[in-house]
């Protein structure tokens, strides 16, 4: 059967409108995110990129329900995330977003498999099936033989792939990657960033937020942000052979 143009467009999954954060310091007001249109899609592979300052880590908080704008609608998967709660926000996270950090966040006394296991607690799925869920998934990022290792015994690119892991163990919507690889050696960060294309082409929607050009162009999409606004927003040849 022949699919129609509706068919065809990829559904949107966030859209923000006219979003802003501000921040009172003193007798200022700091406009961190100034009026942001913006809209992704179910499978993009997006980067939002700009120096310190300019509204990235803002905008990485908002995306991730971290934070609420001040002004303005977000719609995640048509809900609007604007005006929730604290909890609902919570659920939204645990739900919705799947996030992996520079710094890797792992407790340091549980193995890798309890790492990866942690996130399906909260949603009170019995221990035999979070284990199940959670050796699928560390198969999946190639971590089927440090399952029982702690963070101190992996080295950083192993470090990373159970945070990437335990990112993708509730099947959420979006992975939110807040500079993944700034810890991370070169041949391990073209390790990661190989990885990310492999989930990319599996279907999952990315989100990389960093300062780094060469993260940045390896994605689909690239966003520059400054002063809080957007000032550019391309389509971008992927560079998916380095980095």
């Amino acid at each position: 059967m022949k699919m129609t143009e509706h068919q065809n467009k990829p559904m949107e999954l966030i859209t923000l409108q006219h979003v802003c954060k501000y921040y009172t310091m003193g007798d200022q007001t700091v406009k961190a995110l100034d009026h942001i249109d913006l809209s992704i899609s179910a499978n993009e592979y997006i980067a939002f990129i700009g120096t310190s300052g300019s509204g990235k880590s803002t905008m990485m908080n908002i995306l991730g329900c971290l934070d609420k704008p001040s002004d303005g609608t977000y719609l995640l998967n048509g809900t609007d995330v604007s005006s929730l709660t604290a909890n609902e926000l919570a659920r939204i996270r645990n739900r919705e977003i799947g996030f992996i950090f520079q710094s890797f966040n792992l407790l340091p006394r549980a193995t890798a498999l309890h790492n990866v296991m942690l996130p399906l607690v909260y949603k009170g799925i019995k221990f035999s099936e979070r284990k199940r869920l959670a050796i699928k998934v560390m198969e999946k990022v190639n971590l089927s033989d440090r399952m029982d290792h702690i963070p101190s015994q992996l080295s950083g690119g192993q470090r990373q792939r159970v945070a990437i892991a335990r990112a993708l163990i509730t099947n959420p919507s979006i992975l939110l990657a807040d500079e993944p690889t700034g810890n991370l050696d070169t041949q391990t960060t073209k390790d990661i960033m190989a990885l990310f294309d492999q989930l990319h082409n599996e279907g999952q929607t990315i989100i990389v937020v960093t300062h780094e050009k060469d993260i940045a162009n390896h994605c689909q999409r690239v966003v520059t942000l400054s002063d809080g606004k957007v000032v550019k927003d391309i389509m971008n040849k992927r560079e998916t052979s380095s980095v």
